[in-house]
């Protein structure tokens, strides 16, 4: 099976959904299909790890910025993954799938989550009106990430099919929790303090008693000036102290983080899937999370506590971390790391997308 995945930005950043295009692409070569990654670039295609790289050329810029190219790609394609939403390369590229009667599956990773679709509301109706309603009601199929995340595609009037696979998780070999020797409570994520609800655990940690707060590691890439607006929290909650606001993390600056926490936290107002939690779970470090899907995932697994997002919820979800309540002592990730392992990920794609293409008059 030939599957095509176009995401602009593939070849640049670390971003989740760049590493996810990516990690998802090798294991479907790992499984024997023929992946490719259209990208936004020049050049050749080539190879990498059973995987085609494919540049291909885009005019405009920002949100409207669209592939010009891609219909070459899409010569013996069998599906075509679109990754994000609300952007003018996808609706570009759903026209050019269209035309060349190739199936497609939007993969909007979250972004059709009511919570996110009214940030900018108005732009987001207007966009909807004009592009991506005829976008998602020609899709061969929607991706989610859990059974629940249906409702969100019910809310934008689809009644199509849906297809159900989790992110993955890749933890690199010899990193394992060590039980939490370096004494802090961690957080990886997007500096976005509304939308990863920095401000309501900033708030829970100042709820607590000075003896009984945690120290808190807060580390990840600058949103719109976020870094500063969390650093203002600190000082005016007087949180110098029990507070470190640091830079994003990669590689194994990253897993060493999280191998010596003695928890993670987590605490987004929503998700789509929440990378780093599940790499936190993977690993085995205890987490405390808000209730969107991956949380309530975990919890099942006894990997996370789940509490509601506000700043009482979580001060009492910190004091119960510090005592593991409600967890595994410690929680075993080896059915998580499974789970979530990028080959199994890969073979629920692949079994739902044999029976999507099998079904489509191009398959």
């Amino acid at each position: 099976m030939r599957i095509v995945t176009y995401h602009p930005r593939a070849r640049v950043g670390d971003g989740g959904i760049t590493n996810s295009v990516r990690s998802l692409s090798v294991a479907f070569a790992r499984a024997g299909a023929d992946p490719v990654i259209a990208y936004d670039g020049t050049g050749d295609p080539h190879h990498e790890r059973g995987v085609e790289w494919w540049p291909v050329r885009h005019v405009g810029s920002g949100a409207i910025r669209a592939p010009s190219g891609i219909a070459r790609v899409l010569d013996g394609a069998d599906v075509l993954v679109l990754n994000s939403a609300w952007t003018g390369g996808n609706v570009r590229a759903g026209q050019l799938a269209r035309r060349a009667g190739v199936p497609y599956v939007l993969a909007p990773r979250g972004a059709y989550d009511p919570l996110i679709i009214e940030r900018r509301r108005f732009t987001k109706q207007l966009w909807w009106r004009l592009f991506e309603r005829r976008l998602v009601a020609a899709a061969a199929a929607v991706h989610v990430f859990f059974e629940e995340q249906r409702d969100h595609l019910d809310g934008l009037g689809y009644r199509g099919t849906v297809l159900v696979a989790p992110n993955g998780v890749t933890v690199p070999h010899g990193w394992t929790w060590d039980g939490g020797s370096g004494g802090y409570v961690a957080f990886l994520g997007r500096l976005d303090p509304e939308h990863k609800g920095l401000d309501l655990l900033l708030r829970a940690v100042a709820l607590l008693p000075s003896d009984a707060r945690p120290r808190l590691r807060l580390h990840g890439p600058d949103w719109r000036g976020g870094t500063s607006h969390v650093q203002r929290l600190i000082d005016d909650l007087d949180l110098a102290r029990d507070v470190e606001l640091g830079p994003a993390l990669y590689g194994d600056d990253k897993w060493s983080l999280l191998a010596h926490a003695s928890g993670f936290v987590y605490p987004s107002r929503w998700e789509g899937f929440g990378n780093s939690l599940a790499e936190a779970a993977a690993l085995g470090v205890p987490a405390l999370a808000t209730p969107y899907p991956l949380a309530r995932y975990l919890r099942q697994h006894g990997a996370c506590i789940v509490a509601d997002a506000t700043p009482e919820a979580l001060a009492d979800g910190l004091r119960r971390l510090s005592r593991r309540e409600g967890m595994s002592a410690p929680a075993d990730p080896s059915t998580v790391a499974h789970e979530l392992d990028w080959d199994t990920v890969a073979g629920r794609w692949l079994d739902q997308l044999g029976g999507l293409v099998r079904g489509s008059p191009s398959g």
